[in-house]
């Protein structure tokens, strides 16, 4: 047997490779919703494509939130195993095409692409979790650590884009993801477990079609909103109207369908409802203190953009920390609703420390309020998933888990089209109604955007238009100080919305159910026919083991019969070494404490399967 055969059947070992393969294709994904930002300058630059640049963003959002809710329910009848690899593959492809557009109409094609690829991936990367690591406590670890991942990479995005761009070229935005993303495409093949599929199943194509052509309407909306639309424009109500009524008609389809791609029976259950509730109003603000801290950094206290960057360093360490420990004191406990209450209160804390910033604060100062506010968020978006994974049934696991990422999508969607319009109209009725009489309409129409204050080309261009003016640079100065202090004063106001979410998703952590980390509801609380499952997958056709599965699996089996069989499976798994893979896996899910994976299934052998047996069980 070659050297990869021999890996691939040590559990653990593909344990190690295949949760390595998802982190890695986690963080690609998540840090191209937010790296390309810094990069769009050069990039509009190059291309020619001012009038467009919020589509390069706004393609790979459109494509990534509409796939999810259909890639999830698809990884369900079929396993999620392939539709993972094949997005790595979607966007990889996606990613080269990019980094080789030579136009902006291709770019923004090329970025749907990516956002394809993206949305297959966030739509099973958090269920795969839970396949490889069926008990609910120790998945609890891992969970942590993957959102740790997934926030560290959202917020590290503007910095890292801008170091690329500064010193390589912005086409290595996109080319970075290829030699990142080729482990993940070898890896993930190799050592991912395939999860269990129902071929049989009808597709609700018609669902399919009218819940992406309604989000992709919602999505539309709010981009023009963000790119400076009113509420009331034409074409941004027309975009509302058609959402609502297309998901007026989705939900009689669903109703109907016999495998709705988002059985609305979900909805009956207080723990996804208020889950799902939580990571919407998390969504819309995580995304504004990622998107507007910086420009409150460079533009109101008129920091460095390098400044800018590293003020974020305190929020992402304090989300990763928290991410990880949380996930290991989770395990201990098994409860996830202090943890979410906890979390959005202190994110709630630091949103209100945010709002109280002004002109005069201190860098210093900023940071600390992200590094509070990042104690709470880092706790959130895990304990809300497992507690969906733990409430729902194992068929319906995928479109659960992909549901709540999908409207966690739409919150940050959500919260970025309406902080920004908070902050640019704000921004501008506060300019107008303070700037100095005196004041040239031509200097002030110059700083109508606030991204005027922190380009240096846009504020050497000023000085250059004032040096003719007696006491130009004098003025300049005030204007200037107006423009700071009107940007200070609408980022606050889109704060306070902020506020106003998290304040309500302290109120919905409340009324959430207290989840207990133990079987999902209707799988039963024998671990035996999740055991018997494993066997059967590791049988590779012996007729030994297919028959010890089969009386395993089975009902009304005489008790000396069902003790014996118990007896044989603890006894494969002590002697297991490397034959049943799954087998180990499963029963090694059963036990918490130290110890490699082996050590864990031997011990749940000892203490929970022979005692089975024992009982006459």
């Amino acid at each position: 047997m070659s050297a990869v055969g021999r890996f691939r059947r040590s559990s653990s070992g593909s344990i190690v490779l295949a949760v390595a393969g998802l982190m890695l294709a986690l963080f690609l994904v998540a840090l191209d919703q937010t790296i390309v930002g810094t990069a769009l300058p050069k990039i509009i630059a190059d291309l020619n494509g001012f009038s467009k640049y919020a589509w390069v963003t706004t393609a790979y959002l459109l494509a990534s939130t509409a796939t999810i809710p259909i890639i999830g329910k698809l990884g369900d009848l079929y396993g999620r195993k392939w539709f993972i690899v094949g997005g790595a593959v979607v966007f990889l492809i996606g990613s080269a095409l990019c980094g080789a557009a030579w136009g902006m109409t291709e770019l923004i094609l090329f970025r749907g692409i990516q956002g394809l690829g993206a949305g297959m991936i966030f739509s099973n990367i958090f269920t795969s979790i839970a396949d490889i690591f069926p008990d609910p406590a120790r998945r609890a670890k891992y969970q942590g650590i993957f959102f740790a991942v997934f926030s560290l990479s959202s917020v590290v995005g503007p910095t890292l884009g801008g170091w690329i761009t500064d010193n390589l070229s912005w086409r290595w935005v996109f080319y970075v993801n290829l030699p990142l993303g080729l482990f993940s495409l070898v890896v993930l093949p190799l050592v991912l477990r395939q999860s269990e599929r129902r071929p049989g199943a009808k597709i609700d194509f018609l669902g399919a079609a009218t819940i992406t052509a309604s989000v992709t309407a919602l999505l539309l909306a709010l981009s023009w909103v963000g790119e400076g639309d009113a509420w009331d424009a034409p074409r941004v109500v027309a975009g509302f109207v058609v959402a609502g009524v297309l998901l007026a008609l989705f939900v009689p389809l669903e109703l109907r369908a016999p495998e709705p791609v988002i059985p609305l029976s979900l909805f009956k259950s207080r723990v996804f409802t208020t889950s799902a509730l939580l990571m919407f109003l998390v969504g819309i603000g995580m995304f504004g203190i990622i998107l507007y801290t910086p420009l409150f950094v460079q533009g109101a206290l008129g920091k460095t953009a390098t400044g800018s960057g590293t003020v974020l360093t305190p929020l992402v360490f304090a989300m990763t920390f928290v991410g990880i420990l949380g996930g290991q004191i989770i395990a201990r406990v098994r409860r996830v609703k202090p943890f979410t209450i906890f979390g959005t209160v202190m994110m709630t804390f630091g949103v209100y420390l945010l709002t109280t910033m002004d002109v005069s604060t201190t860098q210093a100062t900023v940071a600390l309020y992200l590094g509070v506010t990042g104690l709470g968020l880092g706790l959130i978006m895990p304990t809300a998933t497992l507690a969906v994974q733990n409430s729902v049934e194992k068929r319906l696991l995928g479109v659960a888990t992909s549901a709540t990422q999908f409207v966690r999508s739409v919150g940050s969607t959500v919260g970025t089209a309406a902080i920004g319009s908070i902050v640019t109209r704000g921004y501008a009725d506060r300019l107008d109604a303070n700037v100095p009489s005196a004041v040239p309409d031509r200097l002030v129409s110059a700083l109508d955007n606030p991204q005027a204050l922190v380009s240096d080309g846009a504020r050497q261009a000023l000085e250059r238009a004032v040096s003719a003016f007696p006491g130009g640079k004098q003025v300049l100065g005030q204007v200037i100080d107006t423009a700071r202090n009107a940007l200070s004063d609408s980022i606050h106001a889109g704060f306070v919305l902020v506020l106003v979410t998290t304040s309500a998703a302290v109120a919905v952590a409340l009324v959430m159910k207290n989840v207990r980390l133990e079987a999902p509801a209707g799988s039963g609380t024998s671990p035996v026919p999740t055991l018997a499952e494993a066997l059967r997958e590791d049988a590779a056709g012996d007729p030994e083991d297919e028959r010890l599965a089969e009386i395993l699996s089975r009902d009304g089996v005489p008790d000396d019969e069902h003790a014996l069989a118990l007896l044989a499976l603890a006894g494969r798994l002590e002697s297991a070494n490397g034959r049943y893979p799954n087998l180990v896996r499963a029963a090694a899910g059963l036990v918490d404490g130290p110890g490699e994976e082996r050590e864990r299934a031997v011990r749940a052998s000892k203490t929970i399967i022979r005692p089975l047996a024992q009982k006459g069980t």
